[in-house]
């Protein structure tokens, strides 16, 4: 009988594998709507067959594994997974609002920063293992959704442009959307770098990307965009808003180590979370790009 943690290791694996080769695959075909489904379909029936092979499961088994391994009849996990859909359904709310106002600014779009953010915070403090599954799993799923949507693939593209498209920001173009794909593995990259067991300790730089990525860059965008006068040299970034993502990412860091964590804090250790939150306005005001992936590395390093 398989450990659940090995289980969820082998899913995590295949899943990865299977996205990557989809990907890979899907762009070396020319725009050919037909060709990259079949491939799709392909490659997750192959997929869910080295999976029950695996796990030692029959292929017909794998959905009641699947039920088994989301549903375990535990209270604390159905309070999880509803506050996980309440995430889920005011997203596709706000979604729908602002797709009929056929206008989106940067306050909309740090919008996904909060709900992402909520999901990985419960996660790691409720349920650490199901939180690294999942989020294994929608990184893969938000990476074919891409490649289906930039590979034009019918009847898919038409839906995700009309739902994607408005919330496109200038690291992003029509053709590649890369933004929503950098927010979630920023947000979770401290918890793929060190993934625990339920029962062990969690430590404060689980939730660097969250600082990083969920308070500091969406305040430094917020506070920038509406207060902001005072430019970085050659660069749209402020001076307001990089002030905004230190106090935020400190406070925040702060917070989770007192009420979250509940650990006393030292006077060296409140100095290390200024300088980690300094640091990191820093470089967020000078690089131009993949700031949402290099800020959670940085801030990871520094408090691990």
């Amino acid at each position: 009988m398989w450990k659940q943690k090995d289980a969820d290791r082998i899913l995590v694996e295949i899943a990865v594998t299977a996205t990557i080769l989809f990907a890979f695959l899907a762009t070396r075909i020319r725009q050919n709507s037909k060709c990259i489904n079949l491939l799709f379909i392909i490659i997750v029936s192959c997929s869910l067959y080295i999976c029950s092979f695996w796990l030692e499961v029959h292929l017909y088994n794998l959905p009641v594994l699947f039920y088994k391994r989301i549903f375990n009849g535990t209270d604390e996990r159905y309070y999880l997974l509803l506050f996980y859909w309440i995430c889920i359904f005011a997203t596709l709310i706000f979604c729908i609002i602002v797709n009929r106002s056929s206008y989106s600014s940067t306050i909309h779009r740090k919008f996904f920063h909060l709900t992402v953010s909520l999901i990985c915070i419960t996660g790691i403090q409720y349920d650490f293992e199901l939180i690294w599954l999942s989020a294994w799993l929608m990184l893969c799923i938000f990476i074919i959704i891409e490649v289906f949507r930039s590979k034009c693939v019918s009847p898919w593209s038409k839906y995700l442009n009309g739902w994607l498209l408005i919330f496109i920001d200038k690291q992003d173009s029509p053709e590649l959307i890369l933004t929503p794909i950098y927010l979630l593995a920023g947000i979770f990259l401290p918890i793929f770098l060190s993934p625990i067991n339920n029962n062990e300790y969690r430590h404060l730089y689980h939730f660097a990307g969250v600082a990083t990525v969920g308070v500091g860059d969406s305040l430094s965008s917020i506070i920038g965009s509406l207060y902001g006068r005072l430019h970085w040299p050659k660069s749209r970034k402020t001076l307001e808003g990089s002030i905004a993502f230190a106090i935020g990412q400190f406070i925040f860091l702060f917070l989770i180590n007192m009420y979250y964590l509940k650990c006393d804090i030292e006077t060296y250790q409140l100095f290390w979370i200024l300088f980690c939150s300094v640091i990191c306005a820093f470089f967020e005001a000078m690089l131009p790009i993949m700031d949402n992936l290099i800020l959670p590395v940085i801030a990871y390093l520094i408090l691990f």
